[in-house]
């Protein structure tokens, strides 16, 4: 039986829920993305919660709430999705690319601190692969510089990180709700802020710069430009049926992956991430070095496993060539990073078989 390295969750019902909006004749954002957030909210812990059409739009409007603007610096990594650091560019701002942990993948809290000049704005970090990064360290690097911390958590919806849910640790949260992830509306996703102004003013900022439950008429002034980033409710249906399944979905994820952390430790050929002590970890794919990587990827395949490298690195792009430099640790991580299922449908069964693969593949 083959074992896909993405498979998108349809839950029991859905189509009822589905029939019930459309029928409605209301298709745009309204209760439906009220009762999203509402219920995204209420998971993370965190109530200052707007929905989006995209991570994409989420980070966007993240990056324009930190004052980024035409000149300014955004420190990040190229170890991610492009959606990541497409948005510095749109904003006339540059990338200024943080080495990763050869360990982690993730941004190294030592490389962030001299990077920092007059023009840097934010520091962005990925929560790669739903496992986390030093937030703690770079919180307070960033607190020192009065600088904001945007997280980007596209992967990692539900984790913990000692003690506290991801959407509360940061300044900015953005979750990525598209197709592939732990919870899907199709295509979303939601930004999650600490603070009440930042929350109004995105809210006004993915419609045009103007908040459409505030009962605002177009005779009014508008004095901030905005995007059309909205949640429509069709959407916002689909997520409402997910998030009655989010506990498990998350749930099983992570126990998937500590049965790999456990099976795949020890094995010549292979290293496993470091993980940061006292977090819950949600894996939204298992990721772990070999030096074998090309080899692996066919061998699996013969055996019907989905593996990859889901995310190259985003420096080797033209359309970064003024950040480029040098990045000893992204230069170890890429070449070695492979991902494997970890999803829902992964049994304990299939987990156990995937590392009896590789173990033997190796």
């Amino acid at each position: 039986m083959n074992i896909p390295l993405f498979k998108v969750f349809i839950p029991i019902g859905i189509m009822d829920a589905l029939q019930e909006t459309i029928s409605s004749r209301y298709l745009a954002s309204g209760k439906k993305a009220e009762e999203f957030a509402e219920a995204v909210g209420d998971f993370i812990d965190n109530r200052i919660v707007v929905p989006m059409s995209s991570c994409t739009m989420a980070l966007t409007i993240a990056y324009r709430l930190a004052g980024v603007g035409k000149g300014d610096e955004v420190i990040t990594t190229p170890l991610t999705s492009i959606a990541t650091n497409v948005p510095i560019l749109s904003l006339g701002a540059k990338p200024v690319w943080a080495d990763v942990e050869k360990d982690t993948g993730m941004t190294d809290p030592k490389d962030i601190e001299p990077l920092i000049t007059k023009k840097t704005k934010a520091i962005v970090v990925l929560n790669k692969d739903g496992d986390l990064a030093k937030l703690d360290e770079i919180g307070e690097i960033a607190k020192k510089h009065n600088i904001s911390v945007i997280e980007d958590a596209a992967h990692s919806f539900g984790a913990i990180y000692k003690g506290k849910k991801i959407g509360t640790v940061s300044d900015f949260t953005c979750f990525s709700f598209q197709a592939i992830k732990h919870i899907t509306c199709g295509d979303g996703g939601a930004l999650a802020c600490k603070k009440g102004e930042d929350y109004f003013r995105a809210r006004k900022l993915k419609w045009f710069g103007v908040d459409k439950a505030s009962g605002y008429s177009w005779k009014d002034d508008v004095v901030e430009w905005g995007y059309k980033g909205d949640m429509n409710d069709v959407a916002a249906t689909i997520g409402l049926e997910q998030m009655k399944y989010a506990d498990r979905i998350v749930s099983t994820c992570h126990a998937n992956g500590i049965i790999y952390q456990e099976l795949l430790k020890n094995i010549p050929g292979i290293k496993n991430i470091k993980r940061e002590e006292d977090c819950f970890p949600v894996f939204w794919v298992y990721t772990f070095l070999t030096e074998n990587r090309d080899s692996l990827i066919k061998k699996l395949k013969e055996e019907g496993i989905e593996a990859m490298q889901v995310h190259p690195r985003n420096d080797k792009w033209s359309i970064f060539k003024k950040s480029k430099r040098k990045l000893p640790g992204v230069d170890y991580f890429d070449k070695r990073e492979i991902s494997i299922p970890c999803g829902w449908w992964v049994s304990p069964e299939d987990a156990h078989r995937i590392a009896l693969t590789i173990k033997k593949s190796l």
